[in-house]
C-alpha cells in the first residue's frame, strides 16, 4: 500500500469523465441518459475516494494551504457560490426532493451539481501542469471522436447501435442532435488549442507535426456540428468565430494582419447575411435532397415554429419567475411552474425553458441567475487582468480561443439548455481557466 500513488489513481478517474458522453445503455428506458450519469458519478466518486485516501496517507503535502489557495481563486469562489445557491434554491423550492434527486429521465439536480463541483475541485487541485491539461484535452477530443463514431455506426444500422440517417440530423451517442452542436463547439476548442500548442511548444507531449492532426479533427468536428443542423449551435459558433477574429483585430501587433482580419470579419458578416436572406435557394447538403437537405441550419428567423414556441415559453418563464423571484422554484421543478401557468397555445410539454438564462431564472431565482452570470463576469475580469500585450502571434491566437469559447457557449445557450455532456465540458474549461489564471500571465 505504501507504494501506491493514490493521487495518480484519482487523476485517472478524472480523465475517464469525458467518456461519459459515449456511454449508451440500452437496458434502460432512457438509454442515452441513464448510463451517462451513472458512469460519471461513479468515476467522480472513485476519484474523490482516492483523493481522500491520498490525504489520509499523507501523500498530499500542505493540504490546508491547497484548500486555502483554492478559495482564493476568484473563479473558484464564484463557482462555489453558484453551486451553494443552486442547492439552496432546491432546499427552499417547490419540491426539494425532486430538486436534489432529479428523476430517472434527467439525472441532474442537486446531487449532480455536487458531482460537477467535485469534478471541478479535483481538477483545480490535481491538474497543475500544462501537460496534465493537454492530456485532458486529448482525451476529450478522443471522446468526441467516439461520439461521432457511435453515430456513424448507428446510421449504417450496425447491431446494438442506435442512430438514423446522417441526413436526418446527426445525434451520435448523445441521442439528441441539439446537444451534439454544443458538444462539438467544445471539441473544436480542444483540438485547436492542441494544434496551437504543438505549433508553439511542440516538445510538451506530442511532436509538432501532430498539429495537422488536431487541425483536421477541428474541421471534422465542425462538419458534424453542421450535420447536427442545430441552429443555436451554428449561431453560437458563428458569434464565437467573430469574437475570435475581433480579439485578433485589437491585439495583433502587425497592421497588415489586422486589416486581413477585418476583411475576414466583413466577409463572414456579408456571407452570413446573404446566406440567411437567400436561404430558400441554397442547398447545403445536395446529397441529402431526398431526405430534406440541410437548409434547416440557415433558417435563423423568428418566423419558424420553434422560434415562436420558445418566445412563448420564455414569456411563461417570466410569469413563473414573478411568483418565486428570489430563490425560484428549485432545480428540476420547471415542470411544476410550466403546468401551473400553462398556456393552451402550447402543443407539447416542456420541462426546460430552452434557454439557460430563463432556466436558471425560473429554477434558482434572480440570485441563482446572477451567480451563473457572475461566473462569466469573473472569467472575463480575470482574462483581461492576466492577458498581456505580446508580439507572439501564436500566443495571441491561443488567447483569442480562450476569449471566444464562453461567448459561443452563451450564445448557443439562448435557445438550448445544459445537459451532462455539456456540463462536463463547461467545468473542464472553467477548471482549465482557473489553472491559467492562477499560474500565468498570458
Amino acid at each position: 500500500m505504501a507504494n501506491i500513488n493514490f493521487l495518480k489513481i484519482s487523476k485517472f478517474f478524472l480523465y475517464l469523465a469525458p467518456f461519459s458522453a459515449v456511454i449508451v445503455y440500452r437496458g434502460t428506458l432512457f438509454p442515452f441518459i441513464v448510463g451517462k450519469y451513472a458512469f460519471f458519478r461513479a468515476v467522480i466518486d472513485l476519484a474523490l475516494i482516492f483523493f481522500v485516501w491520498a490525504w489520509a496517507s499523507g501523500e498530499i503535502q500542505d493540504f490546508g494551504s491547497k484548500i486555502k489557495n483554492f478559495f482564493k481563486q476568484p473563479l473558484a469562489v464564484i463557482i462555489s457560490i453558484f453551486v451553494f445557491l443552486y442547492l439552496l434554491s432546491g432546499f427552499f423550492g417547490y419540491n426539494p426532493a425532486a430538486s436534489f434527486w432529479s428523476n430517472f429521465e434527467r439525472g441532474e439536480g442537486g446531487l449532480q451539481i455536487i458531482h460537477f463541483f467535485i469534478f471541478f475541485f479535483l481538477m483545480v487541485l490535481l491538474f497543475e501542469s500544462e501537460s496534465a491539461w493537454r492530456k485532458m484535452f486529448v482525451i476529450s477530443s478522443v471522446s468526441a471522436l467516439l461520439v461521432i463514431g457511435y453515430g456513424i455506426l448507428g446510421s449504417f444500422g450496425f447491431a446494438n447501435f442506435v442512430g438514423q440517417n446522417l441526413c436526418l440530423r446527426f445525434s451520435g451517442s448523445l441521442g439528441n442532435p441539439a446537444y451534439v452542436g454544443t458538444y462539438m463547439i467544445f471539441a473544436i476548442f480542444y483540438s485547436l488549442y492542441l494544434a496551437i500548442s504543438d505549433w508553439n511548444i511542440g516538445k510538451i507531449s506530442l511532436p509538432a507535426g501532430k498539429k495537422w492532426l488536431w487541425l483536421g479533427l477541428a474541421i471534422l468536428f465542425f462538419i458534424f456540428l453542421l450535420l447536427s443542423q442545430t441552429r443555436g449551435a451554428v449561431l453560437g459558433m458563428g458569434m464565437g468565430i467573430l469574437a475570435f477574429l475581433g480579439y485578433l483585430f485589437f491585439t495583433l501587433p502587425d497592421k497588415k494582419h489586422r486589416w486581413f482580419v477585418l476583411f475576414l470579419i466583413s466577409f463572414l458578416v456579408i456571407l452570413g447575411t446573404f446566406a440567411i436572406k437567400y436561404r430558400q435557394s441554397i442547398d447545403l447538403m445536395p446529397f441529402c435532397r431526398e431526405q430534406g437537405g440541410g437548409n434547416r441550419i440557415l433558417d435563423i428567423t423568428l418566423n419558424t415554429e420553434t422560434a415562436k414556441t420558445r418566445l412563448l415559453l420564455w414569456k411563461q418563464s417570466i410569469i413563473a419567475f414573478k411568483e418565486r423571484p428570489i430563490l425560484g422554484w428549485g432545480p428540476e421543478n420547471f415542470t411544476a411552474a410550466f403546468e401551473k401557468h400553462y398556456d393552451p397555445a402550447f402543443e407539447v410539454w416542456y420541462d426546460r425553458a430552452h434557454n439557460i438564462f430563463f432556466d436558471y431564472l425560473v429554477m434558482t431565482g434572480i440570485i441563482g441567475l446572477l451567480s451563473f452570470i457572475g461566473i462569466f463576469l469573473v472569467y472575463y475580469w480575470q482574462f483581461f487582468k492576466k492577458a498581456v500585450i505580446s508580439d507572439n502571434k501564436l500566443l495571441i491566437i491561443r488567447n483569442a480561443l480562450l476569449f471566444a469559447l464562453p461567448i459561443a457557449y452563451l450564445i448557443q445557450g439562448l435557445v438550448l439548455f445544459d445537459v451532462l455532456p455539456i456540463y462536463i465540458n463547461l467545468f473542464i474549461f472553467l477548471a482549465f481557466a482557473s489553472y491559467k489564471f492562477q499560474n500565468f500571465k498570458f
